[in-house]
């Protein structure tokens, strides 16, 4: 079982203290105990080009042109920012989009991947929300669409920020347009404790989610019935299964089980590109 459970459980004991068995304190109480674990990100002012050797830990980077361009706020996966996280970058830049590449755990310190300490994932949403907020002060950036795509625990954010509950938890006014997960789930099992709710009932912003038949990680069966449901009532969810893909498709990991698909990932992005440009 996935590891990055770790990162949305153990505070869950305390939310339970904190709650009369309710989803909603439980869920809650992560957001008051672990957002204020780490103070803000601090994002760059300055938009530049994506180069061979760039940095891309919170830097903002853009097309050619003057623009003003569509932005995405792109979210790492549990182990941080790594070399896909380049590519899924310059392919959007590629699209026409200014993209940040939020980094929620370099500039923290934080290297315990995958596991309980550090960087829990409501900092991680929040990281989020502000990345938007800087987002829409830049003049190079179209303020009406700004974009969220995240890849496993950015997934986790992709399906959160869909959820205006989410925003007033996190404390802010501000929505992304649309957003795009990558190999995620719709809850995830923190067991003994309740699910962890990924894809909230009132989600009220476009979200897709991409995800892998093969999934071990972030399992999808507690999607349905539910995605149908949502979808019934008239909220903005859709998605795409792969049946030939594991977690972390755009990537090889032997060790975790991960087998890169250049097919899943090639229409995965062109899936994304398009659900961004329709919304």
């Amino acid at each position: 079982m996935l590891r990055i459970q770790t990162i949305l459980g153990n505070t869950l004991a305390l939310s339970l203290l904190l709650a009369t068995g309710g989803a909603f304190a439980q869920a809650y109480g992560q957001f008051t105990t672990r957002i204020s674990q780490y103070a803000d990100l601090k994002y760059p002012a300055e938009v530049k080009t994506l180069g061979l050797f760039s940095s891309v830990s919170n830097g903002i980077f853009k097309p050619e042109g003057e623009g003003p361009f569509p932005a995405v706020v792109l979210v790492h996966t549990c182990g941080g920012i790594q070399s896909h996280i380049s590519e899924r970058a310059k392919e959007l830049i590629e699209a026409g989009f200014v993209v940040l590449v939020q980094d929620s755990y370099g500039p923290r310190g934080h290297t315990t991947f995958c596991t309980p300490a550090g960087v829990g994932a409501p900092r991680v949403y929040k990281d989020s929300f502000d990345a938007l907020k800087h987002l829409s002060q830049l003049k190079v950036v179209e303020p009406s669409r700004i974009y969220l795509v995240g890849l496993s625990l950015g997934s986790f954010a992709a399906a959160a920020v869909s959820s205006p509950e989410v925003a007033r938890w996190v404390g802010t006014n501000d929505r992304f347009r649309a957003s795009v997960g990558w190999y995620g789930a719709c809850n995830f099992d923190v067991s003994p404790y309740p699910k962890w709710e990924l894809i909230r009932r009132d989600v009220d912003r476009p979200v897709m989610l991409l995800m892998a038949r093969n999934d071990t990680e972030t399992p999808i069966a507690d999607c349905f019935p539910l995605l149908e449901n949502l979808k019934n009532e008239g909220k903005p969810v859709a998605w795409h299964i792969y049946d030939d893909a594991t977690h972390g498709w755009d990537k090889s990991d032997p060790r975790r089980g991960y087998q890169y698909n250049a097919t899943v990932t090639t229409d995965a992005m062109k899936r994304t590109i398009e659900f961004l440009k329709q919304h």
